[in-house]
This record gives structure tokens, sequence and C-alpha cells, in this order.
């Protein structure tokens, strides 16, 4: 019996400040829970396969260089 209990209703956010708000916060605990930095993503376009192969294996050398310096 592992039952949580609720009590009352959480209030939506209603204004764009009130989402913005609540997604502050929540990224905030998520930093606290998660050791590590938050990657920023992009798009990366290759207009072959082996152009992409090569950004791929030149991304990761990059990365391991960072991480062991």
């Amino acid at each position: 019996m592992n039952a949580s209990k609720v009590v009352g209703q959480r209030k939506t956010p209603r204004t764009p400040a009130e989402f913005y708000a609540l997604g502050a916060r929540l990224d905030h605990e998520l930093s606290v829970v998660r050791p590590f930095e938050r990657k920023r993503g992009f798009v990366f376009k290759a207009r072959t396969w082996d152009e992409l192969a090569q950004w791929e294996s030149q991304r990761l050398i990059r990365e391991h260089r960072q991480r062991h310096q």
C-alpha cells in the first residue's frame, strides 16, 4: 500500500508570466537533482552521410578532450 494522499488541486497557470515562473521553478528543481549541466540543443544539417560521420567523430573527440583535461 503505497498510495499517496492528495489534498486540494494545483492551480493551473493562466498568464505567460505564471508559465515562465513554473518553468523556472521546475528547472531549479532539476538542477538540484541533476549533477551535470544541461546541454543546449541545435540542428546540424549535413549534406552527406560521410559529412555527418566526420562531424560526429570530431564532436566526440572534442568532448573527450574536454572531459580529460
